[in-house]
């Protein structure tokens, strides 16, 4: 009995040390997208352009700058930042710089998104999705940096300065009474 117990703890401990110490490997899996009219309509963005920059973020995140070219659907900005996983095992696109893609986004938490699982592609790939979508218009208005500092900021800013430090004269002035 004795031999049973142990036979049966050195099992239990085998397959213990085998899923913990084993490395997983996470690899990113998709259904094949629809058609690029149906891939659209899910979309928030469709655009063509050319990558201007390409910047990693601290956040396992790719921040690519893209000039557009020209647009199908959610953009009307000349340039436009997209972001996208750091790598392709994270379902990331990888963009070169000075390189043109044609990028299907969404838009997340006012950002746009690609992923690999998109219809996303470089343009000399995406050929048969231009000749469906038939033909773009061109952007209108200038680039908005959304995450540049603004004067609006600065302003809300300081007035949280002062009403902390009011709040803090005030508890001292009322603590020495």
């Amino acid at each position: 009995m004795k031999r049973f117990k142990i036979a049966v703890l050195s099992i239990l401990l085998s397959i213990l040390s085998l899923s913990i110490f084993s490395s997983t490997g996470y690899v990113c899996s998709c259904l094949p997208p629809g058609t690029p009219q149906e891939e659209m309509a899910k979309m928030d963005a469709v655009f063509s352009g050319k990558v201007l920059d390409v910047k990693e973020k601290f956040n396992s995140t790719t921040e690519v700058k893209i000039s557009v070219s020209e647009t199908w659907k959610g953009v009307t900005s000349k340039e436009v930042v997209v972001y996208t996983a750091m790598d392709s095992a994270a379902c990331g696109v990888f963009f070169e710089k000075d390189k043109e893609y044609l990028v299907y986004a969404h838009l997340e938490d006012g950002e746009y998104t690609t992923y690999l699982c998109s219809r996303t592609a470089e343009l000399a790939q995406a050929q048969a999705d231009l000749k469906e979508l038939g033909e773009g218009t061109e952007p209108t208005e200038a680039f908005k940096d959304s995450t540049s500092f603004s004067t609006q900021n600065a302003l809300i800013g300081a007035l949280g300065l002062v009403v902390v430090l009011g709040a803090c004269f005030f508890y001292r002035w009322k603590s020495t009474k």
